[in-house]
């Protein structure tokens, strides 16, 4: 069989009408699972409209963006907003708790990437000459 003779059967698969059907079956089941999710309350929206998970964090944009499709009480620059502030939040309280690598960290750090490399936090900016 030469290629391309199926049309725009790939690969000897089903007809590109019955894998629509599978994308769509698959996409009302994950939507159905985000309604489900909100319904029980492990999806939260506050008055703000800022949606939070089942441990209080802020939706990621890919679970926010099912969340729209099937309720209108999100409000998706504030979701933004809020998971902004949490990451800033978040990270503002890494950098003030980190520490200086322990001897152990050092040497580990060493075996990982060779004496006399310099080893960056990404985080904090802090560079580690080894």
């Amino acid at each position: 069989m030469e290629r391309g003779q199926q049309g725009t059967e790939p690969f000897g698969s089903a007809p590109a009408q019955y894998s629509c059907h599978l994308w769509q079956r698959q996409a009302e089941t994950e939507l159905a699972r985000v309604k489900a999710e909100l319904d029980s309350g492990e999806i939260t929206i506050d008055e703000a409209g800022v949606a939070r998970n089942c441990i209080g964090r802020v939706l990621m944009d890919d679970l926010l963006e099912k969340l729209l499709l099937v309720t209108d009480k999100a409000d998706s620059a504030a979701t933004r907003a809020a998971r902004a502030a949490e990451v800033e939040a978040d990270l503002e309280s890494y950098r003030a708790s980190r520490k200086a690598p322990s001897a152990e960290e050092l040497a580990e750090m060493r075996a990982a990437f060779g004496a006399g490399t310099k080893v960056v936090d990404v985080i904090t900016g802090e560079e580690i000459q080894l």
